[in-house]
């Protein structure tokens, strides 16, 4: 859910069959390859399927749907027996900077809200932790920096390439290290879950 123009399906071909659900048509290409398995709109009521699933994934999208627990009974209603799901959220609303406004976020989530939704919505968490620990001190700055100086949000910039590549290794350094002793912390949070 929240596919794209079908970034991650080469990646999760390697699993099974995939197919993906994206509302905003402008960032999918009509003669794309994977334009085809892709539903074109909300998911919400306008989505009907008979197709059941082994895996749901949703990566940074239920922040976005101001129905989540909604959106959680529907994914679970199109799960399998044994079906899991996989998700990932920006975490703690104490980090809300203008990129959260600008993304038209409706809420950064913890752990006690995600398991409060999941609950209701009749699915059960099998793990959850935070992740990019190393970001939370630099969101909390972003947010006292934008405190004091006021501007219009604005999409985010990538980093140059000597940029990026120094911070995704300090990413999987940081996954590899401190991930694993589970801080209470963190500007992303992951969880997996099935059905009851």
């Amino acid at each position: 859910m929240g596919c794209g123009d079908g970034l991650f399906f080469p990646e999760l071909e390697g699993y099974g069959n995939v197919c993906g659900i994206e509302a905003d048509d402008r960032i999918v290409d009509p003669d794309g390859p994977y334009f085809e398995r892709i539903h074109l709109g909300l998911f919400d009521h306008s989505y009907q399927t008979n197709q059941k699933f082994d895996w749901i994934v949703m990566l940074d999208v239920l922040e976005h749907i101001p129905e989540a627990v909604t959106a959680l009974e529907k994914a679970r209603d199109l799960l399998n027996p044994g079906g899991r799901m996989l998700l990932t959220v920006p975490a703690f609303n104490l980090l809300w900077t203008k990129h959260d406004d600008f993304n038209h976020h409706i809420t950064r989530y913890t752990k006690q809200l995600i398991t409060r939704q999941a609950n209701e919505a009749g699915l059960k968490i099998d793990n959850q932790h935070y992740l990019f620990h190393w970001t939370f001190p630099a969101k909390l700055f972003i947010r006292l920096k934008e405190r004091i100086s006021s501007s219009d949000p604005k999409p985010a910039s990538l980093p140059g390439k000597i940029s990026n590549t120094i911070l995704k290794a300090f990413c999987l350094f940081e996954q590899t290290t401190l991930t694993q002793l589970r801080p209470p912390f963190g500007s992303s949070l992951v969880v997996s879950l099935s059905k009851h």
